[in-house]
């Protein structure tokens, strides 16, 4: 739980069924996610001392309410970080990212006030709308490779699509973190050629060898230049930006060709930039800030290319730890010691 700007691990209440809706899931898997980090450091403000953080989860129904009734108790699913209503104008267009209901697991007031899952149990409102069963087709995928499907793999593929990259495209990806890796992974089973640009030599070869992605260390390079010797001077169909930072969109901006597309995934606070008005103009570049991932969009999508074998979020994973080894697992996470931890309760 969020302790004094840290973590620590600590008793907490157990959850409830607090609204006919509701579904209380005892949690098999939880990660953590660099959203996490974003509380301590004070990227995400509004985290409560004493409130349990994280919101990617995988594992059984053990409570539902009157009103939850699609997924029994027993059953085994996954949980979207991104909490719903499903029945707004926006959820009814699937743009669920913009749910006027919008809340999300474990980050904070501004987001709801809603405990995560780095815990034994968690909450889910609207369990109908925000758990799927890891059911039928979906039977066989292992909790490993299911968690990421409520968060980072779906935020790749939903990054994948606003890109539009298809065969015979470059998509280059900027920040070689679990979710800049999925979101080249998505883009490559949707066809299009994925460049991952990094300024970590460690984080590159990870890409290339744990990954088997086209990566390049653009630590000692210009991203701009990287790319145009990698294309020939095509430049990048679209790029998408998976870090978060001004100086990743500036890359992305050298990196897309005229008249592409600049997808905006990493997360942004207060952080300014003075955007080149004439030259974005000039050049026809489409800007996208995905905002949320759209995660109830894509999730179905997300589990049916795990099931396949196409996509395989599982081999980000470099540390597996008891939860309550999770302060150390922060600890590897912000140091960069580490890429993706699990979390398993005791």
């Amino acid at each position: 739980m969020f302790a004094s700007g840290g973590v620590e691990v600590a008793e907490v209440a157990e959850p409830k069924v607090l609204e006919p809706t509701d579904a209380v899931v005892e949690v098999s898997l939880s990660a953590i996610c660099g959203s996490d980090l974003h509380l301590l450091d004070g990227k995400t403000p509004g985290m409560r001392e004493g409130g349990v953080i994280g919101h990617e989860f995988v594992g059984h129904v053990v409570a539902a309410g009157a009103h939850a009734g699609a997924h029994p108790e027993g059953t085994r699913v996954v949980g979207s970080f991104l909490i719903v209503c499903g029945a707004c104008v926006p959820c009814r267009e699937r743009r669920f990212n913009h749910c006027t209901e919008r809340r999300a697991l474990g980050l904070g007031t501004l987001t709801g006030d809603l405990d995560g899952a780095q815990a034994e149990r968690v909450r889910v409102p609207v369990a109908d709308v925000n758990l799927t069963a890891l059911t039928d087709a979906f039977a066989e995928i292992l909790d490993e490779q299911a968690i990421f499907c409520g968060d980072v793999l779906a935020t790749g593929i939903y990054a994948a699509h606003l890109a539009e990259g298809g065969p015979g495209d470059t998509v280059v990806v900027i920040g070689a973190g679990p979710v800049g890796l999925l979101c080249a992974a998505s883009v490559r089973a949707l066809g299009a050629r994925a460049i991952v640009l990094d300024a970590d030599p460690h984080r590159v070869e990870f890409a290339r060898e744990r990954m088997d992605l086209e990566a390049l260390d653009v630590s000692e390079a210009d991203a701009g230049e990287a790319i145009a010797e990698a294309t020939g001077g095509a430049m990048a169909a679209a790029t998408i930006e998976a870090v978060g930072h001004v100086s990743a969109f500036r890359s992305a901006m050298r990196t897309t060709a005229n008249g592409g597309r600049v997808v905006i995934v990493g997360v942004y606070g207060s952080e300014r930039y003075e955007l080149p008005m004439g030259m974005a103009w000039i050049r026809g570049l489409d800007l996208r800030f995905s905002g949320m991932a759209n995660v109830q969009a894509h999730w179905i999508e997300a589990l049916t290319q795990v099931a396949s074998g196409a996509i395989e979020p599982d081999a980000t994973i470099t540390h597996r730890m008891p939860l309550d080894e999770a302060v150390e697992g922060y600890r590897l996470f912000a140091a960069r010691e580490a890429m993706k931890v699990i979390l398993t309760p005791s």
